[in-house]
């Protein structure tokens, strides 16, 4: 690959997410309730395209070539030759070693989950069979004891298994519904793998901001869609935020295992904080205008961001009244005398 290229593959992915960044953190935090698919769908869209843009399924739209004077040629290789091998080795092994500790998490919790025992008794199966029912879900779901003050989890792109604490077998029936609810609610929405993804883009993408902004962004926000689900399948606000917040006091767990699962109340008091107060506060629901226009937003702005990555920027030199130089005027201008004066 080389400097020019290179370049050009860095500047489209800050375009993409730079692009999606915008589209979510400027949306008014009164919306945001509303606008479902504008901030959460669009996140994932982002991840998608960055992944096509990184393996290399998104190309730059045709241009004109140009053929450059030699010596132009010559001056560009002597720039950019000594440094893109470097550029591309320091990214390849970053973007290594990024995706290396998300396949150790992926192991980390699949051993977590080979050492956990399975949870017995009739209660517990019905009452996975009946939030099943409640959310509309098909497909088997495995639950798990996990060891002593570990947050409940999903985890699990085809196995999938929620992981409870050792302490829930002493619950209320009423506290191990609204856990099972949300837990469910993440292999529902798709969130184990569109948490993938966003792993995956943040690895090739490691030196963009706006890639790991997004991640944290849609991190958030799947708990907040995870937390409206259960309320509204009739559980009591106030109930389930102080379920909520006496999970995350005694919150623990292995921190290389949280790469591959969703922990219902995962430790960072301000995130827990937000979250509590999304459960407490009264939320209209979005009207029929409103929903159409969170659709019409989301689908436009999802062709925005694959045009923004098949974009290829051309630069080219200019006069300082604004005319572009041709090439035989760059040729003449490399070649003059700098000082005809002396002659």
């Amino acid at each position: 690959m080389n400097l020019a290229a290179f370049h050009d593959w860095l500047f489209r992915s800050i375009v993409v997410a730079g692009a999606a960044s915008a589209c979510v953190m400027l949306c008014p935090a009164g919306l945001r309730v509303r606008l479902r698919r504008v901030v959460q769908v669009v996140p994932v869209v982002a991840f998608a395209v960055l992944i096509a843009l990184g393996i290399g399924l998104v190309r730059p739209l045709p241009t004109l070539e140009v053929k450059t004077p030699e010596i132009v040629a010559q001056w560009a290789a002597a720039a950019g030759g000594w440094i893109a091998p470097w550029l591309v080795r320091i990214f390849a092994i970053v973007a290594t070693l990024l995706l290396v500790r998300t396949l150790a998490g992926t192991f980390a919790i699949a051993r977590l989950v080979r050492q956990s025992r399975p949870v017995q008794g009739r209660a517990w199966r019905k009452l996975l069979a009946e939030c099943r029912c409640t959310l509309g879900m098909r497909g088997n779901v495995r639950l798990h004891f996990a060891g002593p003050g570990f947050i409940p989890s999903a985890t699990g792109l085809f196995r999938r298994t929620v992981l409870l604490p050792d302490e829930a077998a002493d619950w209320s029936h009423a506290q191990r519904r609204l856990v099972l609810l949300h837990e469910l609610g993440h292999f529902r929405r798709g969130d184990l793998w569109t948490h993938a993804l966003g792993q995956i883009a943040c690895a090739v993408h490691w030196f963009n901001p706006f890639v790991w902004m997004l991640q944290r962004h849609l991190a958030v926000e799947r708990e907040f869609a995870c937390d409206a689900l259960v309320v509204s399948r009739g559980a009591a606000p106030v109930d389930y935020a102080t379920l909520l917040w006496k999970m995350g006091a005694a919150a623990q767990g292995p921190r290389l295992a949280a790469v591959a699962s969703l922990a219902m109340a995962a430790p960072g008091r301000g995130k827990l904080e937000q979250r509590v107060r999304r459960i407490l506060a009264p939320v209209r629901e979005a009207g029929i205008w409103l929903r159409a226009m969170d659709s019409a937003l989301c689908g436009g702005v999802a062709l925005m961001l694959f045009a923004c990555a098949s974009f290829k920027p051309v630069i080219m030199p200019t006069f300082s009244g604004g005319a572009p130089w041709t090439a035989d005027e760059i040729s003449a201008r490399l070649s003059a005398d700098p000082f005809p004066g002396e002659r």
